[in-house]
Parts: structure tokens; C-alpha cells; sequence
């Protein structure tokens, strides 16, 4: 293979060579052309469903869902202030605002008409309740039916009181059993009238005891009190809007249209709703506004990590010019190689959008992995060709020797780089693909830069200059190491051997403590508002948003369905249609009729008749005189009978009543008792008029319908087709994994096809996880076939992987010490760190093989893999400038991975040569060596014919 690599590189350095400006003018006119390209037609995608392969089982769910209900991830503004009526109307003026955005938004819900529901509102509620309404209004007419001049206003109770009073009336005991109810009922209503006209905010005793016979205390809740049209009204007006805590908390959501999912597009709605939202803010600044919804966090996501990539790049770039410039003391020669570092990267651009037709958020992090990786081969070559021209050699020599020696291993390192890259095309995550096609291509261009057209601009300026310049200016930029540093380095080899070796056994022990961070929310900028906005969300009752979702072909499936959801330990609630229809309706029509003929057969006043307050009190005191005096004329027989003792008790509670009603209206100016009258009774009676004519309206004729209820709940819950949907609704956080896995377990026990944003994440990072931990797997086994394949020795393949072993033991190790855990976006490093370690262990291992000499920094093999690994530490560690946490973690991992690979081939892996070096004392060439220059001379390809005399001497005598 070597001596494949030889022939075919010194052949492609002599064409650079001999056609310099034909070279460049091709890379420069491939470099517009890519730069136009990349100009006008390169996108970045951050759209979660574009990352999964759409014909998975996991993913085709989720897509037939959106399909049948024509759903999509949804906008969500939050609106927050301790006002719940003003936090309705801000609401209400988000959501006409937002309509006013379509067709960039759709489906806009700030509220829901309920008002078709009122006429049938009693077949909402239960079986039971119905019951009790049916006993209460029977309660009602029986007891208007009793006393048929009896109206429900104060005046003709106390008229029907005194009536009662009368001695005839009372002397006979079969009326008793009518007086001593009506009694009970009149006493809670003189205290409640009581406390009306005293303008008391709490009433003594509820007004609908003047009919249903229970004293003292307020009334239960099935009272037809609560049943009047007010309340009813009220009801609705609880429930049109999304609210949370106690009215706190408003949702309004809207979805996107159905051109502005992603792109321009979605960044122009979002730009739009928030100019609107800040608007609204300085209309109601005592509201608190805020945006999240997974297009938000989408679109912030992808804004960030952008913009913090291009940052980064720009760093990366900066820091390494200045490296190149204090190490070689000059920009010119490192200067053409940053500039074919550029055209690299058009290129590679160019090609992403050419054949995949985009990036994605995973993938756009390749631009400035390009910049920290691919340098390094211009390095190694800019690296040998100035250690030749330093020794004297022309540059077309120096080219085609650095091409011969330098060149294989360059393109050993950075095949190896890219195959560990293209492995990840092996898995069914899409979004990963995607990265292993552009990352792997992207070295492969850095490849064919850094051997063709570089070598051809070294050519173009150094090619007509004195060879004597060339070579003072080469000794000034190569430097070579200084004696003290080969003597620090090789002190104590073993001692750095056997540390080495125990670090690595304890990061081995710590390793499989290893963890993962499944929640996607920590990779986000928290300070970002919808991330903080979102995280308020999960952390409320709203975060019913975050829900399962079962598809039921018809409604007695749907029915088994809910049910067995409801029985699951992990579910918190189950909406559905059936949530929203009453149920057992026709049972329910049943007991509805009856209430409905029953109060029709009583009349009932709508309007309170014109109150006297004199009269009333007219009343009260002739009542009062009368209690007083059948008190004291039932004491004297209460020893002779039990009709006397009951007259004492009775009156015993009446009296004190009257008292009450009497001081009340005392002293009141006769229009302020009028009013004060009105008012009272409107508060004790009126409520049973409003509850008994709001029963009236109430229509039997059919049950609620699908057509009764508002438009946004019906599509919501039924699809064009006919199928049912069903949300679950989590008891617990379903971002932390563990509550996620119980809850998808659970419900796949009911539906195995159930999908919504739970069951994503549970599979999207799964797969995730497992396709990197795959490719990893890939890249390894394929960078050994390679490396074996290129030293055809099994030892110089250990070596050459070692330091990439001992790297991913130290940075396990680390990572358990300092709690850094995997993630889905910083677990890429797993394949990404064995490609481009393993390549500083080849171009150690590649040099002693070349030289037989442990010190690395005797050449410019040493100084070249310092800079390599110095241009991806920057490279990979300006990703730590990040505000999102997914490209700093992947930045941090990144960098100490490199750092930990360039320890490990420039520190320990010499010690090992060194060891060999000095056991066979007296041997310039210990190790079994690949054939050398002047062998492959003779051969019949003739790889390196044509090599100066000089060269192949030099060569000869390594």
C-alpha cells in the first residue's frame, strides 16, 4: 500500500509541480463557483421530524397523526399577571392580533364559543346531580303548591307568614306538619334578608333553604342557586379561555401556516409575534408576555448555535493565523495554507448543498471541525517541505520527498479521519448521515488541498527564487527542539509508562460510571426567553401540552382505550371527545324532560315586583308582636302539651330572626329601604327565579352533538375521517427520562402505536444515542483495517492506536470525575474523537518507521503534530464561547479528547521507542522497517523514480 501511496503522490506533486497556475486557476474557479453556490442556495434546517428517516416505525406514527388531524407543532404565548379578568382581555387582544398574521399562522385558540352548549348544559353533568336537581325542584313546586298566592319575593312570604298566624290556623295540629317546615325555611330567610339589607358580605344562611328544609349553614352545592343562567354563563366564561392557576396563567396558541414551517418564513412569524407581543406589552404592563412552542425553540436554537458557529469559526480562524505566525515568524507559506483551507471548505459547502441540499443542526457544526481538523494536513506537509528546503533540496525535490514520506501518512491520517466519518451513514438517524456525508467529504477535500494545491502555490512562489533564500528562510521558520527539551521528555520513560498505564486503569474503572443527559431542554441556553418560558411551563399544570397521543378508529374503541389509559399508574389525565361529550345521554334526556315539564307547570317571576319598605316593615313588626305573643302564651302549656312545646321552640328561633330582619331596616331613610330592599331580595330570591327559568330553556329534543361544539375542539379530537384522538397526559415530568420510559411503557401497553412529543423523545435519543455509539463502533474497526493495511504490522498498528486508547480512557475518566455527561449533542465526540485522534499515533509511529529516532521533536514531524493538534484544540474549543450548552459540551469533550490524543503520541508513545531504541544499542535500525526509497526504486512501478540523488540518499540512510 505504501508503495501505491508513493508512486500515485509524487506523481500528483510533479503534475502540481510542473502546471502551477493551471492548478490554482482550477481551484480558484471551483472555489466561485462553490462560494455562488453556497451564496445562493445554502439553508440550515433545525426541523427535529427531517432528522429521522419518515418510513421508521417510531417516526411514520407521529407523520400519520399530523396527516389525519392536519396538526403541527404549535406557537405558544404565555400571559401571566395576578388579574385573571385582565389577563383575559390581553388574551383576547393577543389572539385577534395574531389572526391578523394568517396565512403565516393558522388555527389561532385564545378562546372557545361554548355558547351553543347552554340549552343542553344539564346533560353535562352526572347521573346523580341530576337526580338531586329533580328532588330540588320537586322540593320548589311542592312548596309553592302549598301556598298558592306564595310568590318568591319577600313581601308575599311575610304575607303568607302572618297569614299563618292566625289562631284558627294554629289551634289545629294537622297543620303543624305543614307550619313547623315552612318555619325552618322562613328563619334562614329573614337572617339571609337580614344580612342583605345590612349589606353583610357573607350571608347568615343560603336562600334556597327556604325551599329544600334544611337549617343553618350554607346551601349544599347541588342548590338550584348555582344552576342560574349568571352562573351558567360564568361557567363558560371559566372555561373559553386556556387558563392555569387559578386564572394566573393564560395560553393563546396558534400553528404555523402551512408555507411558514421552517425557513424564512417561520423566522418572519416568530419576528412578527414578538413585535406584536411587545406592543401588547406597553398596553398592559402589568402582564407579563412570553413565547416558547417547539417552532420557537426550534428557530432559537437554530439562531444560536448559527451565529455561535460562525463565531467560533472566526475564532478558530484568528487564533490560528496567530499560532501559524509565532511559530513559523512569518504568514506567507502558513498563509497559503489557511487560503486552501478556505477553498476546502467552499468546496465542501458546495457539495453539502449540491448533493443533500442542506445543513442540519447537527451538521453545520462540520465548518468549524473542518477548521480545527483539516489544517492539520497542511501542517504535515508545509511542515516537511520547509525541513528539506532547510536541508538544502530544490523545491521540486522537497515537494516530491515530503510527498514520498509525509504524504502517505497524511493520507493515512486522513483517510482514516474521513472513513471514521462516512460510518456514520450506517444507521437509520438521518440527521447523522447527513453529518458523516459532509463531514467525511469535507476532509477528503481538505485531503486533495493540502497534496495538490498547495504543493502547486509552494511552487509558484517559491519555484523561481534562489535556492539560498529559500533555505535561510526555511531554517528560520523550522525550527527544531532544543537539547534540554528531548532530555526533559525522556527522563524517566518508564515512570511516564507506568503513570500512564495507571491513569488509564483507574479512567477504565471509572468509565462504565459514564452517564447520559436525555433532556433536551438542558442543552438549551437557559437564559434564552422561550427555554426559560418552556421550562415554566413543565414546572405548571400547563404542561398538559407535553402529552401522548393514541389515534382510535372509532368511538367504542376510543372508549376501551380511555379507559385503560385512566387505570395506568403513570397517567394523569385522558382527554378526548368523550371528555368533552356528555355521557349516557339518552338516560340523562330522560331525568332532563321530567325537570323541564315539572317547572313549566309553575309560574315564575322574572321581574322583582315594586317594593314598599314600609309595608314591610309593617309586616315584620306585626309578625314579630305575634311570635312574641304565642311565645309567651305556649309557656304556660307547655307542661300540658307537646303541640305548646314545639310553639316554644319554634318561636324560640323565629323571634330572634325578626329582631335580626327589624334592626336592619332601622333607622334607613325610606329610599335608602327601598333600594336596600330590591337588592335583597334580588340576593335571596333571585337566584331561585334565575335557576328555575334558566331549567325552562333547557332542550330536550336531542343530546350535544359534535356539531354543538366549538370548531377548535371538534378538529382537534375528530379527523376529517372519522378517527378519534386521545391525549395522555403524564403524572409526572416526562422530561427526566426515567418518568419519560415508565410513562411510553405505559402506554404501549394499551396502544403500541401510540406517538406525541413523550414517545419522540423517548425514541428520537435513543436512536440517537445508539446510532453513535454504532458509528463509533464502525469507525474504530474501519481505522484498523486501514492502519494495518497501511504498516502491514501488527505492532505498529497497536502503537498507532494507542494513544487513541489511552485518550478515550482519560476522557471517560475525566468526565465521571468532573459529572459531564453525555448528551445528544456532545455524544457525536464518540466517533468524531476516534477519527481525528488516531491520526497525531499514525504520523508518530509513521516517523519512527521513517527515522528509527524517538525524538519526534528533532524533525518537523514533532513541531507538525504540536501545531495539529494546538489548530483542533482551537478549532474544537472556540465551540466553548457557546450560549447553547449542546455546542459547548461538545467543544469541551472535543478538547480535551485532542488534548489527551496529542499527550499520548508526544509524550508517551515516544517513551516506548525510546525503550527499543536504547535495548539494542549499537543498531541505527531497531524495529523491522517498510522497504525503503531505494528499494522501491528498483520496483517495477518505480514509485519514487526520478528522485534526486540526494533525497534517496538521505532516505537510504534513515
Amino acid at each position: 500500500m505504501k508503495r501505491l501511496l508513493q508512486w500515485l503522490l509524487v506523481r500528483l506533486m510533479r503534475l502540481a509541480v510542473a502546471f502551477p497556475g493551471l492548478v490554482l486557476l482550477a481551484a480558484v474557479v471551483v472555489t466561485g463557483f462553490s462560494a455562488w453556490v453556497v451564496a445562493t442556495r445554502l439553508r440550515v434546517i433545525n426541523d427535529t421530524n427531517a432528522l429521522i428517516r419518515a418510513d421508521s416505525p417510531i417516526h411514520r406514527n407521529y407523520l400519520a397523526y399530523r396527516q389525519e388531524f392536519r396538526a403541527a407543532e404549535e406557537y405558544l404565548v404565555t400571559i401571566r399577571s395576578p388579574d385573571p379578568e385582565t389577563n383575559k382581555r390581553a388574551a383576547k387582544a393577543l389572539g385577534e392580533q395574531l389572526k391578523g398574521l394568517e396565512p403565516l399562522v393558522q388555527d389561532v385558540t385564545y378562546r372557545f364559543d361554548f355558547s351553543g352548549l347552554e340549552k343542553r348544559a344539564l346533560l353535562f353533568l352526572e347521573l346523580e346531580e341530576l337526580a338531586k336537581i329533580e328532588t330540588e325542584v320537586g322540593g320548589y313546586i311542592n312548596a309553592l303548591a302549598a301556598q298558592p298566592k306564595m310568590k318568591l319575593n319577600i313581601a308575599s312570604v311575610l304575607s303568607q307568614a302572618n297569614e299563618k298566624f292566625q289562631a284558627s290556623y294554629l289551634r289545629k295540629k294537622e297543620n303543624w306538619t305543614e307550619f313547623k317546615p315552612f318555619i325552618g325555611r322562613f328563619v334562614d330567610m329573614l337572617n339571609e334578608m337580614a344580612d342583605a339589607v345590612a349589606q353583610n358580605p357573607a350571608p347568615t344562611v343560603s336562600a334556597a333553604t327556604v325551599t329544600n328544609g334544611k337549617q343553618g349553614g350554607n346551601a349544599p352545592d347541588t342548590d338550584l342557586a348555582r344552576l342560574r343562567a349568571d352562573d351558567i354563563q360564568k361557567l363558560i366564561a371559566d372555561h373559553e379561555y386556556i387558563s392555569y392557576e387559578d386564572g394566573h396563567l393564560f395560553l393563546v396558541t396558534a400553528a404555523p401556516g402551512f408555507n411558514a414551517t421552517d425557513g424564512p418564513a417561520r423566522t418572519e412569524t416568530i419576528r412578527k409575534i414578538r413585535e406584536i407581543i411587545k406592543y401588547l406589552g406597553a398596553d398592559y404592563p402589568e402582564v407579563s408576555f412570553g413565547l416558547t412552542g417547539e417552532p420557537v425553540l426550534d428557530e432559537d436554537q437554530l439562531d444560536q448555535s448559527s451565529v455561535d458557529s460562525i463565531h467560533a469559526a472566526e475564532l478558530a480562524f484568528g487564533l490560528v493565523a496567530l499560532l501559524f505566525l509565532l511559530s513559523y515568524r512569518e504568514l506567507r507559506r502558513p498563509g497559503l495554507g489557511l487560503l486552501v483551507l478556505v477553498m476546502a471548505l467552499f468546496w465542501s459547502l458546495a457539495f453539502a448543498v449540491l448533493v443533500i441540499g442542506h445543513l442540519n443542526i447537527i451538521s453545520q457544526a462540520f465548518v468549524a471541525m473542518v477548521l480545527g481538523m483539516g489544517i492539520d494536513f497542511s501542517i504535515q506537509i508545509m511542515g516537511r517541505y520547509e525541513e528539506e528546503l532547510a536541508n538544502g533540496l530544490s523545491v521540486r525535490e522537497a515537494l516530491e520527498v515530503t510527498a514520498a514520506h509525509t504524504g502517505v501518512a497524511v493520507v493515512t491520517g486522513g483517510s482514516t479521519t474521513a472513513l471514521a466519518f462516512f460510518t456514520m451513514c450506517f444507521n437509520d438517524f438521518i440527521g447523522l448521515r447527513e453529518f458523516g456525508i459532509i463531514a467525511g467529504s469535507g476532509i477528503l477535500f481538505c485531503l486533495v488541498g493540502a497534496l495538490l494545491v498547495l504543493p502547486a502555490a509552494y511552487a509558484w512562489i517559491d519555484g523561481k527564487k534562489d535556492s539560498g533564500a529559500l533555505r535561510e528562510t526555511a531554517l528560520r521558520s523550522n525550527w527544531s527542539s532544543p537539547p534540554w527539551l528531548n532530555r526533559a521528555l525522556f527522563r524517566a520513560p518508564r515512570t511516564i509508562l507506568i503513570g500512564a498505564l495507571l491513569i488509564a486503569t483507574g479512567a477504565a474503572w471509572l468509565a462504565p460510571r459514564v452517564g447520559f443527559d436525555y433532556n433536551l431542554l438542558n442543552l438549551q441556553d437557559p437564559t434564552l426567553e422561550s427555554v426559560k418560558e418552556e421550562e415554566a411551563l413543565v414546572n405548571s399544570p400547563a404542561r398538559a401540552f407535553l402529552f401522548g397521543l393514541s389515534i382510535a378508529d372509532n368511538s367504542e374503541q376510543a372508549a376501551k382505550r380511555i379507559a385503560a389509559f385512566e387505570s395506568l399508574p403513570t397517567v394523569g389525565e385522558v382527554h378526548s371527545l368523550s371528555s368533552v361529550l356528555p355521557e349516557k345521554q339518552e338516560e340523562k334526556q330522560t331525568i332532563v324532560r321530567r325537570i323541564v315539564q315539572r317547572i313549566q307547570s309553575i309560574p315564575v317571576d322574572r321581574e322583582p315586583p315594586p317594593f314598599k319598605g314600609e309595608q314591610v316593615q309593617t309586616a315584620v313588626q306585626e309578625l314579630l308582636a305575634k311570635s312574641r305573643e304565642g311565645l309567651a302564651a305556649a309557656k304556660r302549656y307547655v307542661a300540658l302539651a307537646q303541640q305548646a312545646r314545639d310553639a316554644v321552640e319554634i318561636f324560640g328561633k323565629l323571634i330572634p330572626a325578626l329582631e335580626h330582619l327589624e334592626g336592619a331596616m332601622a333607622n334607613l331613610s325610606p329610599a335608602e329601604l327601598n333600594s336596600r330592599l330590591r337588592n335583597a331580595n334580588q340576593r335571596v330570591f333571585g337566584s331561585m327565579q334565575s335557576g328555575l327559568s334558566w331549567l325552562r330553556t333547557q332542550d330536550t329534543s336531542r343530546g350535544v352533538t359534535v356539531a354543538d361544539l366549538p370548531p377548535e375542539i371538534a378538529h382537534r379530537y375528530l379527523s376529517p375521517h372519522g378517527k378519534i384522538l386521545i391525549e395522555v397526559l403524564p403524572k409526572e415530568n416526562v422530561w427526566n427520562r426515567e418518568a419519560d420510559v415508565r410513562f411510553v411503557r405505559d402506554l404501549r401497553t394499551v396502544d403500541p402505536n401510540v406517538t406525541g412529543t413523550p414517545v419522540q423523545n423517548y425514541e428520537y435519543i435513543e436512536l440517537l444515542r445508539s446510532s453513535y455509539v454504532q458509528a463509533a463502533q464502525w469507525a474504530f474497526l474501519a481505522i484498523v483495517i486501514v492502519i494495518f493495511l497501511r504498516f502491514q504490522h501488527l505492532g505498529y498498528t497497536l502503537l498507532a492506536i494507542l494513544p487513541l486508547g489511552l485518550a478515550v480512557l482519560w476522557t471517560l475518566g475525566t468526565m465521571v470525575l468532573f459529572h459531564v455527561p453525555f448528551n445528544p449533542a456532545n455524544i457525536i465526540t464518540l466517533p468524531l474523537a476516534i477519527g481525528a485522534g488516531v491520526a497525531y499515533g499514525i504520523y508518530t509511529v509513521d516517523r519512527f518507521c521513517e527515522s528509527g529516532r524517538a525524538e519526534l521533536f528533532s524533525s518537523s514531524t514533532g513541531k507538525a503534530i504540536l501545531l495539529s493538534g494546538m489548530t483542533a484544540v482551537i478549532g474544537f474549543g472556540s465551540l466553548m464561547i457557546s450560549s447553547y450548552r449542546g455546542l459547548f459540551g461538545l467543544g469541551l469533550l472535543m478538547t480535551l479528547s485532542i488534548g489527551f490524543c496529542l499527550i499520548a503520541s508526544l509524550v508517551v508513545l515516544p517513551q516506548i521507542f525510546w525503550l527499543v531504541c536504547h535495548r539494542r544499542k549499537g543498531e541505527e535500525q531497531l524495529l523491522p522497517l517498510p522497504p525503503q526509497p531505494r528499494e522501491l526504486a528498483r520496483s517495477p512501478e518505480g514509485a519514487l523514480e526520478g528522485l534526486p540523488e540526494e533525497a534517496r540518499a538521505r532516505n537510504g540512510r534513515s
